[in-house]
């Protein structure tokens, strides 16, 4: 083993943290019979010879010897030599797509020149592969087939020896690896597409291959990837949740399943097992060894956590296909399984927020997790539903029951972190009456939400008007300009319930000595535009700040004068000037201002006219600010139409508004019918941009839209 290894002058190159002299310890450590000496040395393999994904020339250099020891058998630990020769090939990276840390042009073409000779190198060398896709090591034979799909040139050869393999393999993690495979193969290589869908297709058929249920769902999921816009298979559902359930209750059972790789089980299953095991490897101080303990303890929460993971592929793969996508969401937030339920939510959070669909009985469904005991649970579920509150109503009861069960202890500071403070965010996100007893509760000393203005925005003026008297008492204990954020907030709030003795706090910071922040003026001032007639006590205030502030804060004062006074006269300069604000978002304010005036604000039409002439100056939300304004401000449908449809394609964030405007136009807004038309029969919500994992969308801007297009067909009967 590791023929020539003194010959290379290692000590010539390098790698993250200096000279590359350490790399034959490294690359020793990794043929260790020691689990630990193992564990130590990937992970000095990951952390300086090919750090963050990074390619030296001592990376190439490894790359014959790391061969070697995948072809070596016997040898423990070849699957994640596998996946570093992966990651070193970089799967068909761009160099221009990275950052370099050089602009030095040859030192660049040098770094790109290492890049494609580690493509081609492991490239050439991946013929190994084959031979060992039947080896012993289990772990191993489940690196490969998604190896030699990313490596190995030639397609047909590899979907030839996976089909094979498929016909004689046993253990269930090795044939979910070779159905993703597979699949993979058919959705890089359009000519494969086919053969691979053949394939996986005669997986789902009873008899024809081993009785495995991640065999199964994985073939599933990869058929759903092969063909995302193509007929599924009959009961594709159906497949999914017979597999999910025969793996629930074989767990439940105890059944002796398939080891993961890198899970504590496999890790102590392994240790003394020769050429499959890995040994024990939690005791390392290593990055590598962290991340499999986390791993462990989130999978180890999880009945057959593959069949939750492959659920999570299935619902990517399905993507646009709603129906299928929202059954498979309720039957898991059924699941008897925690771990399962936990994954659900989660999903449901994406699905919800980033999908158009039936969603009442999902949403139902995650409100039932409220009745859970498990505090965590009840936590992630509200935290999805005040994100949901525009399609919330499903669930408003099961939280309110929540909410009235109380607090296990008494509300603190941090009241929003515990489960009770989830689902009083979630209740109170939708405005429901039933949340502010408890909200009025835990605002006397604890954390004041950011959101809190419009949860409260949304309640009846009785309920609101019932949380001013604790608002109002944490603005009085606030000094001027100290704790701007918290300020912020509760100025926002009391705004909010639209009682005239908000008019206070604002008017005290606006009286308050000059060295009151900017931000904290500003919010006072949003605070009184927002109070309109009650705040007539602030106006010489007012127009002091119209005259003489900055142009941010002028145009905010001249939105205020306007709400409590009526002074159109002289807002109509402040609006004028903000229309040339340097900066976007200043000729925003000004355009919202204008709305809202609507035929008031005519003055400024030659102005809005101006901007629409110029469209360096009204691109993105600018467009959709201004296309609101002119119409507000005109009421001229022939003029308005042609920038409200640029306005709609600017940027999708506009399509609320401006469907708005076509809304109240009604029939004459008849040319527009075609594009909202379009946008309604999209499954995808309107701002959804392909982000997945922990992102969500603001369902609620996208329900506005909805309405908004159904009126506006409605009423031109279509």
């Amino acid at each position: 083993m590791f023929t020539g290894i003194d010959d290379v002058d290692w000590a010539s190159m390098g790698h993250a943290y200096g000279n590359a002299s350490d790399v034959p310890e490294l690359l020793r450590g990794l043929a260790s019979a020691d689990a630990a000496e193992r564990e130590i040395a990937l992970d000095g393999m990951y952390g300086a010879v090919h750090h963050q994904g990074d390619v030296y020339d001592c990376t190439v250099a490894c790359v014959p010897f790391l061969f070697e020891l995948v072809a070596t058998a016997g040898l423990p630990g070849r699957g994640e030599i596998v996946e570093l020769l992966r990651s070193i090939d970089g799967d068909g990276r761009d160099p221009e797509e990275r950052d370099f840390w050089s602009d030095d042009e040859d030192e660049y073409a040098a770094w790109a020149e290492l890049l494609a000779r580690a493509e081609s190198d492991t490239r050439a060398r991946s013929g190994v592969l084959l031979d060992v896709l039947a080896d012993p090591d289990a772990r191993l034979r489940r690196a490969v087939p998604g190896a030699l799909v990313q490596l190995h040139d030639d397609p047909e050869e590899v979907l030839t020896v996976l089909r094979r393999r498929l016909a004689v393999e046993r253990d269930g993690g090795v044939l979910r690896a070779l159905a993703a495979a597979v699949g993979e193969l058919g959705f890089r290589y359009e000519e494969f597409a086919g053969a691979s869908g053949a394939v996986l297709a005669a997986l789902l058929t009873p008899g024809s291959g081993p009785d495995d249920p991640g065999l199964r769902l994985s073939a599933l999921v990869q058929l759903a990837r092969c063909s995302p816009s193509g007929p599924l298979p009959e009961r594709a559902v159906g497949i999914a949740l017979d597999a999910m359930r025969e793996a629930r209750e074989g767990a439940e059972e105890g059944v002796e399943g398939d080891v993961e790789e890198g899970s504590e089980e496999s890790a102590e299953e392994g240790a003394g097992k020769g050429g499959g095991g890995d040994g024990v490897r939690s005791g390392t101080p290593t990055l590598i060894s962290y991340l499999r303990r986390l791993q462990a303890s989130r999978r180890g929460s999880v009945k057959a956590p593959w069949a939750t993971e492959l659920l999570g592929e299935l619902h990517r793969a399905l993507d646009d296909r709603v129906a299928e996508r929202f059954s498979l969401l309720e039957d898991q937030l059924r699941s008897p399984d925690w771990g399962q339920r936990r994954e659900a939510i989660d999903m449901g959070g994406l699905l919800l927020t980033g999908w158009r669909g039936p969603h009442e009985e999902s949403v139902r469904l995650l409100g039932e997790q409220l009745r859970e005991a498990d505090h965590r649970i009840v936590r992630w579920a509200a935290g999805e539903l005040e994100g949901l509150y525009a399609i919330g109503g499903p669930a408003v009861d099961a939280l309110a029951a929540r909410v009235a069960a109380g607090p296990d202890f008494l509300p603190q500071a941090r009241w929003r972190e515990t489960s009770y403070g989830a689902a009083l965010c979630a209740l109170a996100a939708q405005g429901d009456a039933r949340a502010v007893p408890a909200l009025g509760d835990v605002l006397r000393f604890g954390e004041v939400p950011e959101d809190l203005g419009d949860w409260i925005g949304r309640m009846t003026p009785g309920a609101a008007a019932a949380l001013a008297p604790v608002l109002l008492g944490r603005l009085s204990r606030i000094v001027p300009g100290k704790q701007p954020r918290r300020t912020e907030h509760l100025l926002k709030a009391a705004a909010a319930t639209g009682v005239a003795e908000a008019v206070g706090p604002a008017l005290r910071i606006l009286r308050a000595p000059a060295d009151v922040a900017r931000p904290v003026l500003r919010d006072a001032v949003r605070a009184l535009a927002e109070l309109g007639e009650p705040a007539r006590e602030a106006l010489p205030e007012l127009r002091r700040l119209a005259r003489d502030g900055e142009t941010h804060l002028r145009v905010h004062a001249a939105a205020a004068l306007w709400s409590a006074g009526g002074e159109t006269e002289a807002v109509l300069p402040v609006l004028s000037l903000g229309l040339t604000a340097d900066h976007w978002s200043g000729r925003i304010d000004a355009l919202r201002v204008i709305a809202r005036m609507g035929t008031e604000a005519a003055g400024l039409l030659p102005e809005l006219r101006g901007l629409v002439a110029s469209p360096e100056e009204n691109g993105g939300w600018v467009a959709g600010a201004l296309a609101t304004a002119l119409w507000e401000a005109g009421r001229d449908e022939e003029e308005s139409l042609p920038v409200l449809l640029r306005a709609w394609s600017a940027h999708v964030d506009n399509r609320p508004d401006v469907a708005g405007v076509w809304a109240r136009m009604g029939t004459a807004a008849r040319s527009a019918v075609p594009v909202v038309r379009e946008e309604l029969t999209t499954a995808r919500r309107h701002n959804n941009s392909g982000g997945t994992g922990r992102i969500r969308y603001r369902c609620a801007d996208d329900e506005l839209l909805l309405g908004h297009g159904r009126a506006l067909l409605e009423a031109c009967h279509d």
